[in-house]
């Protein structure tokens, strides 16, 4: 009973998207922090241990992309960088006016299939890893050991499991003393969970667009 209710309480699905200039087993952030890929197996580590997730989806657009999704080896994760170890990831293209590239070519057709999904989509995973074609991003995609993710296939894993998707929503102004019915089974008896729900009555007279 208690493990259901811990279920119900973590975060079932994530995805985790990064992007930036990196290197051999590194990523920078505006040139003045990085994170290495050490830390980072051992965050999703850490992670697994604590049960804050089913299944994350870790996306990764840098230079050696690969050399940060290699290393994972916590289960039910899937892992993948735009590059390999050893080779740059490509801009796309550029905004001639501030003279600077705008968009990466990986990142640029994640996000030309990404836009594409509705919420009723039934585009597997599988679907968008055909996206990243070497011709077209000029770059060879690096995957993490798909065999650590153990619940299912790719061709069976939604898009929608991890992007655009839409939850239904319950709002109540108390907190109910039976269990919800009528809805998913992930929503749960309220009383079991620390959880206050405050009355919306409360913010009635605040103006929430006072600009």
């Amino acid at each position: 009973e208690r493990e259901r209710e811990r279920e119900s309480e973590i975060l079932v699905k994530s995805n985790f998207d990064v992007s930036g200039h990196g290197g051999d087993g590194f990523l920078k952030f505006q040139d003045t922090e990085e994170m290495n890929a050490v830390e980072l197996v051992d965050v999703f580590q850490q992670m697994h241990e604590k049960k804050r997730y089913n299944e994350l989806l870790f996306m990764i657009d840098t230079c050696q992309a690969g050399s940060m999704v290699l290393p994972i080896y916590s289960p039910n994760i899937i892992g993948v960088g735009s590059s390999t170890v050893g080779q740059d990831s490509l801009s796309h293209h550029g905004d001639h006016e501030i003279g600077v590239y705008v968009i990466d070519r990986w990142t640029y057709y994640t996000l030309e299939f990404l836009e594409k999904v509705q919420p009723n989509s039934k585009a597997k995973l599988e679907d968008l890893f055909r996206v990243f074609s070497t011709a077209d991003i000029r770059s060879t995609p690096q995957y993490s050991n798909l065999k650590l993710f153990r619940n299912r296939r790719l061709s069976d894993v939604l898009i929608t499991d991890f992007f655009g998707s839409v939850r239904q929503t319950v709002v109540f102004n108390q907190i109910p003393d039976e269990p919800v019915k009528n809805h998913t089974n992930s929503l749960e008896s309220f009383s079991r969970k620390k959880v206050i729900l405050e009355s919306t009555e409360i913010f009635s007279d605040v103006d929430p667009f006072p600009f």
